[in-house]
């Protein structure tokens, strides 16, 4: 029978930090997501997920990427941009960058799907100098993942303006992951994506 496969690929935040399972290993809104998919469409889906902690987009291009292009995914998710920030950050640098992934992912023939960064400033207790600069910058990173989405024709949730990411709740201790609910609610907005978009009847059997 045949089998749909979704590869995931991004930081801390597609690996499922805050997001723990009973024996502390993350679970994470990706995996939550291919769950999710599999209960909607009927279909299970083989996931990879090649996200991994601290990743910036160098690392995703030069560590991640090449697995992906090595395989014919169905769907590919790409998640990526807080640790950019952190630092010297050239917003031109990283938009080229955004867009080079995006174009690696398009050329698989995947059905792509991302997201802009939530705002992790709304409860962060980083000094305000520090905030207002935080802010700059993933205002600057969001939009080159919407211009690169754009172009390329990935679906894009973005969770910068959800309401959701503005509460505590979202939050895990550590104010930068989203916890548990934080990753269920971006997992079932992808969800909601796909499922609404149609673009998932493409693959056959489902």
């Amino acid at each position: 029978m045949w089998q749909p496969t979704y590869i995931a690929l991004g930081d801390s935040l597609t690996a499922g930090r805050g997001d723990p399972d009973e024996h502390g290993r993350p679970i994470g809104w990706a995996r939550r997501l291919s769950s999710l998919l599999a209960e909607r469409t009927g279909v299970q889906y083989e996931f990879t997920n090649l996200a991994v902690d601290q990743a910036t987009i160098v690392e995703v291009l030069a560590e991640q990427m090449p697995v992906l292009v090595g395989e014919h995914p169905d769907l590919v998710t790409i998640s990526t941009g807080i640790n950019d920030i952190r630092g010297a950050f050239n917003a031109d640098e990283f938009a080229s960058r955004i867009d080079g992934a995006f174009a690696d992912a398009a050329s698989t023939g995947a059905l792509v799907a991302t997201m802009t960064l939530p705002n992790i400033v709304s409860n962060s207790p980083l000094p305000k100098e520090l905030l207002d600069v935080a802010r700059t910058y993933m205002e600057q990173l969001n939009e080159a993942i919407r211009r690169s989405a754009h172009v390329y024709g990935a679906l894009l949730i973005d969770a910068w303006y959800t309401d959701e990411a503005a509460e505590p709740a979202f939050w895990s201790a550590d104010h930068m992951h989203p916890n548990a609910h934080g990753h269920q609610v971006i997992a079932q907005a992808f969800a909601d994506l796909l499922c609404s978009s149609n673009m998932l009847s493409r693959a056959p059997g489902i």
